[in-house]
C-alpha cells in the first residue's frame, strides 16, 4: 500500500525584472524620439527656414525699393521747389533801371517751359574759396564712348566751330590733321553757345545748345583718327545762360532791381553769368562732368575774365566785385572744375593770355591758388614785336610758379614755315605738349 503523500505543490521561479523587457524599453523609447526627430525636422523646421529666408529676402526687397522710392520722393520735392522758384524769379524781375551800364531786364512776356529746371541757387555773397561741387551727368556706356586718356603729349591742334557743325564737316577736317596727336574741340564757346548736342537739362531749357552732334559722335570720330580729344569750354563770359537763369548773373546789391546788364536793354545789354552764382557753378560743372564722362578728360578752361565794370556798375553790384580778392571767384570756379573732371578721372586747365601774364592783367593768373595745375598759355606774337619765342617762353617760366606751362603758338595770317619753325622751338626747349591755334 503507497503511502500518500499529499498534494503535491508547483514553485514558478520569479523571473528577474530589467533585462529583456528593459532592453526592449530603451529600444521603443529610441525609436519614438529618433522618428520624432525625422518627423519635426523634414514637417516642421525646414519649412520654417524656408519661410524664414523668404520673409528675410521679401525684406531685402522691400527696403531696396523702399530706398529707391524716398530718393524718387526727395528729387521730386526738389523739382517742385526748383519750378516754384523758376516762376518766383520771372515775377521778381518786373522792375528795371534806365541807367547805362546798369539796368536790369524787364521782360515783356514769359515762356513756360515744358521740363523743370535742375538748378536752383542764390547768388553767393562771398568770393569762391573752394572746389567742392561734382554736379550729375548723364550715364555713358562704354560702348558708345571710347575713353581718352587726361595724359596728352606732343601737337595739339585747334578746331572751329565749323569743324564741329556736322559730323561730315568733322570728319573732313580730322582728315587733314598732320603732325599732332590731338585736337582741341571748342564744345563752349565765348558767348554762352553749347556746340554739342549736351543732355544737362538746363543747358538745353537755356537755349544754349545750338547743335546736334554728340559728344559720343565726336569722341569716337577723333579716336577713329588715332587722334586724343581736348575739350575747350568758355566759363563766365556767357550771356545766353542768364537770361534765363537769372540768378547766375551778377545781381544789384539793391536786393530788388534783378540781374546786372553791360548796356540799356535797347541798346542790346547783355547778362553775363558771375562766378559767385551757385546757379553759374553748378550748370559749368554739370557741362565738365558730362564731357569727362563722355571720354574727353582733357578740359580747357577759357575765357575766366570779368566784364569790363565801369566805376558806377562796380557801386550797383556792390563789394562782390569790388573787393581786391574778387579774382578768388575766378581762381575757385576753375578750381571747382578741375574738381568735377578729376571725378571722372579727368582735369582742368587754365586758358591765358602770354601778354596779360607778362603785364600782369590777368585777374584770374594767381599760380598759388592753382598748385601744380597746367596753364595753356596762348602766344601772339604780334603782342612782342622783335622778340623770339624763345625769349618770349624764357620770360614766362619766370611767372609760372609751380603751374606747369603749356604753350599755345597763334597761327593766323602765318605761314607754314611759322608753324614749323615754332614746333621745333617747343620741341628744343622740353616742352612734350604743345598747341596751334
Amino acid at each position: 500500500m503507497k503511502k500518500n503523500k499529499g498534494m503535491k505543490i508547483y514553485k514558478q521561479r520569479k523571473r528577474r525584472k530589467g533585462s529583456d523587457s528593459q532592453i526592449l524599453s530603451i529600444l521603443g523609447t529610441v525609436a519614438v524620439v529618433f522618428g520624432a526627430g525625422i518627423f519635426g525636422y523634414y514637417v516642421i523646421a525646414v519649412p520654417i527656414s524656408q519661410i524664414a529666408k523668404s520673409r528675410s529676402e521679401s525684406q531685402t526687397v522691400i527696403s531696396d525699393s523702399a530706398e529707391a522710392d524716398r530718393d524718387t520722393k526727395e528729387e521730386s520735392a526738389s523739382a517742385v521747389t526748383t519750378y516754384k522758384k523758376i516762376f518766383e524769379d520771372f515775377e521778381g524781375d518786373s522792375s528795371s533801371a534806365n541807367n547805362s551800364f546798369g539796368s536790369a531786364v524787364t521782360e515783356a512776356a514769359v515762356t513756360v517751359v515744358s521740363e523743370v529746371p535742375a538748378v536752383t541757387g542764390e547768388i553767393t555773397a562771398a568770393p569762391v574759396t573752394t572746389a567742392a561741387v561734382t554736379a550729375a551727368a548723364p550715364a555713358v556706356t562704354e560702348a558708345s564712348a571710347p575713353v581718352a586718356s587726361a595724359v596728352v603729349k606732343g601737337g595739339c591742334c585747334y578746331l572751329t566751330v565749323s569743324d564741329i557743325i556736322s559730323l561730315d564737316a568733322l570728319t573732313s577736317k580730322l582728315d587733314s590733321v598732320s603732325g599732332c596727336t590731338s585736337v582741341a574741340v571748342p564744345l563752349k564757346t565765348t558767348g554762352g553757345y553749347v556746340n554739342y548736342d549736351s543732355e544737362v537739362s538746363t543747358a538745353r531749357l537755356s537755349g544754349a545748345v545750338s547743335s546736334y552732334l554728340t559728344l559720343q559722335e565726336i569722341v569716337s570720330a577723333v579716336t577713329e583718327k588715332g587722334l586724343t580729344p581736348v575739350a575747350e569750354l568758355s566759363t563766365v563770359a556767357d550771356n545766353i545762360y542768364p537770361k534765363t537763369y537769372k540768378k547766375s548773373a551778377y545781381q544789384f546789391d539793391d536786393g530788388y532791381t534783378g540781374e546786372w546788364l553791360d548796356n540799356k536793354p535797347e541798346s542790346g545789354g547783355k547778362p553775363w553769368t558771375s562766378p559767385f552764382s551757385s546757379e553759374t557753378q553748378e550748370y559749368l560743372s554739370s557741362l565738365v562732368n558730362e564731357i569727362t564722362a563722355a571720354g574727353i578728360k582733357s578740359v580747357i578752361c577759357t575765357d575766366n575774365y570779368f566784364p569790363p565794370f565801369r566805376e558806377k556798375d562796380l557801386g550797383y553790384i556792390g563789394e562782390i566785385v569790388k573787393s581786391p580778392d574778387r579774382y578768388k571767384g575766378l581762381t575757385g570756379l576753375v578750381n571747382m572744375l578741375n574738381s568735377a573732371a578729376a571725378s571722372n578721372g579727368g582735369k582742368a586747365m587754365l586758358s591765358v593770355s602770354a601778354s596779360d601774364v607778362l603785364n600782369s592783367s590777368a585777374e584770374v593768373f594767381k599760380p598759388e591758388e592753382f598748385g601744380s595745375m597746367s596753364a595753356v598759355v596762348t602766344i601772339n606774337m604780334n603782342d612782342f614785336g622783335n622778340d623770339s619765342l624763345n625769349a618770349v617762353l624764357t620770360r614766362l617760366n619766370g611767372k609760372m610758379g609751380s603751374m606747369k606751362l603749356i604753350p599755345c603758338i597763334v597761327t593766323e595770317g602765318r605761314d607754314d614755315a611759322f608753324v614749323k619753325s615754332s614746333t621745333d622751338t617747343f620741341k628744343s626747349m622740353g616742352y612734350d605738349l604743345y598747341m596751334i591755334k
